[in-house]
């Protein structure tokens, strides 16, 4: 007990010892593992945060460029002087009307309306086929000398297209001008998916416009990254990792987006195959552990079991032996009468028979075991040779109050006849010792599947054997538990010996058995081997 104590704290040692460094190991991996993370998210904000500054100083280069100026004027109009030249304007001589149009000094009209586009609505009105009063009156109307007329003077003259669109849009942003109150300073608005800077300075109107799209200025960006326009104004959702102001004006700013499953997915792939090779070490380090445990469990079984082995032949050795010797020194005196010394001639040799077959036993098994048993495979009248045994083994039955019977059919086959022989006298021995008396032993040798085989087996009306025991009974030193073990002789090693003679010939070795229902044992071997020469 004390062995087993030390060698089950030896086994739990030994496994805290493989388990924990892996578990030691599984921590650090998942402690790294966070770290990895953190590290990738900390390397793609410091890109982040150096490409930002220089997307928004290409930015800011390219709205200077861009800045569009919108012309001012009164509204509602201010009233001009009187002058000749409001004659002209009544009048259809087209020349001089033509003089007034181009004349940047023409000056208001008392209506409030510049006299140089009144000059040119004449014109149009005189002749409509005039291509070059047209061409003239878009740059005067829009931009030279804007007024609350030209939006209907564009519709009048059906100018339309680029013009008439761009003319709406610099109205919408007077508008808003207007709207906001912006004497002085300037502003970014986002309105249909377009950004907007409104500069209203020194009285001068500007704006810049740029679509909401991503932004990227012919800058190579990281697979995960997206580079976006955004009113500072405006809350950065989470996907946001770096800004930088835009330079023109105020309240505008490029944002870097990052893509979490792009940023992620390398470190998580080196997670993965990380967790699955120690996943792997601990599944492998289980399993080592496990056939361990196992082998360690059966050695001590083993052990445990030829412990029990020695003390078993000790004991059937001793038995005999101090029968023989009393017996012998009793004859030796003379004092016996001549019919108990027949019986000790008698009982001697059955004992001596006895002790023949447990040393052959023995030795057969250690030869079996190191690969020293030579077998002589030779034709062989299996019906005789079993008849032969139940002869020998008739006198031990009879003692014990039971009857051999047997059914033999005749049959030849190729097989070691002594080894046949000692696998059946171990199984009618055995028979023997469980049968109770006024029982019968059935030996029955029968041909089997076409010739191939014959079947040679024993059946006896003894206790039976649990179906969780019928494979371990054939181990080497395994015999039934404890209440038949202290009630039977034996050395655990008879049906181990019977099963290597099976396998020796190629064949097998099972049972049959149920407690309270007897045993039958059969032996299963084929007629002919492919190799009968002699072999181990």
């Amino acid at each position: 007990m004390a062995r087993r104590a030390v060698g089950s704290r030896s086994l739990h040692w030994l496994t805290l010892a493989v388990v924990l460094p892996l578990l030691v190991l599984a921590v650090l991996a998942a402690v790294g593992a966070r770290s990895q993370m953190q590290a990738a998210w900390a390397d793609a904000r410091m890109e982040a945060e150096r490409l930002a500054p220089a997307i928004a100083a290409e930015l800011e280069h390219d709205l200077g460029q861009s800045i569009n100026e919108i012309a001012i004027y009164p509204d509602p109009p201010i009233p001009g002087e009187p002058s000749p030249k409001d004659e002209i304007l009544n009048g259809t001589d087209i020349g001089a009307l033509e003089n007034l149009r181009n004349d940047p000094d023409a000056g208001i009209s008392p209506a409030g309306l510049p006299r140089r586009v009144l000059a040119g609505l004449a014109i149009h009105r005189l002749d409509r086929g005039w291509p070059a009063n047209v061409a003239v009156m878009e740059g005067l109307l829009t931009v030279e000398a804007p007024s609350v007329l030209t939006t209907l003077a564009l519709e009048k003259m059906q100018l339309g297209g680029m013009t008439e669109a761009r003319w709406r849009r610099e109205e919408e942003i007077r508008a808003r001008v207007k709207e906001l109150g912006l004497d002085e300073g300037d502003v970014w608005e986002l309105r249909d998916g377009v950004f907007v800077h409104i500069i209203h300075r020194e009285g001068k109107l500007s704006f810049v416009q740029i679509p909401d799209m991503r932004v990227d200025h012919d800058r190579s960006l990281p697979p995960w990254a997206q580079a976006r326009l955004a009113l500072a104004s405006s809350p950065p959702g989470p996907e946001v990792i770096a800004t930088s102001r835009v330079r023109v004006g105020s309240g505008l700013e490029v944002r870097i987006l990052a893509d979490t499953s792009l940023i992620e997915a390398p470190v998580r792939r080196l997670q993965k195959w990380m967790f699955a090779m120690l996943g792997a070490s601990l599944a492998t380090a289980a399993v080592a552990l496990a056939v361990l445990h196992r082998t360690i469990r059966r050695e001590r079984q083993l052990g445990e079991m030829k412990s029990q082995f020695v003390a078993s032949v000790s004991h059937e050795l001793r038995a005999p032996v101090a029968s023989i010797r009393l017996m012998a020194d009793a004859l030796e005196a003379g004092k016996v009468a001549p019919e108990t010394a027949r019986e000790f001639h008698r009982l001697i040799a059955r004992e001596g028979a006895r002790l023949s077959t447990l040393v052959g036993n023995v030795l057969d098994h250690a030869r079996i075991e190191q690969g020293r048993k030579v077998w002589h495979m030779e034709p062989c009248d299996l019906a005789a040779l079993a008849a032969d045994t139940l002869r020998v083994m008739e006198p031990l039955a009879r003692e014990r109050g039971i009857t051999l019977r047997h059914e033999l059919a005749p049959v030849e086959a190729s097989v070691d006849a002594d080894a046949i022989q000692q696998a059946l006298v171990n199984l009618l021995d055995n028979a023997i010792k469980f049968s109770p008396p006024d029982t019968a032993i059935v030996t029955t040798l029968a041909n089997y599947g076409k010739h191939r085989t014959f079947r040679l087996s024993v059946r006896d009306e003894g206790p039976g054997i649990p179906a969780h025991e019928h494979a371990r009974i054939f181990e080497r030193f395994y015999r039934p538990g404890d209440e038949l073990r202290r009630e039977t002789q034996g050395t655990g090693i008879g049906l181990s010996l019977v099963k290597s003679i099976a396998e020796a010939h190629h064949g097998t070795v099972t049972v049959e058995s149920a407690p309270g229902a007897g045993s039958t044992f059969i032996l299963e071997l084929p007629v002919a081997l492919s190799n009968s020469s002699t072999g181990h």
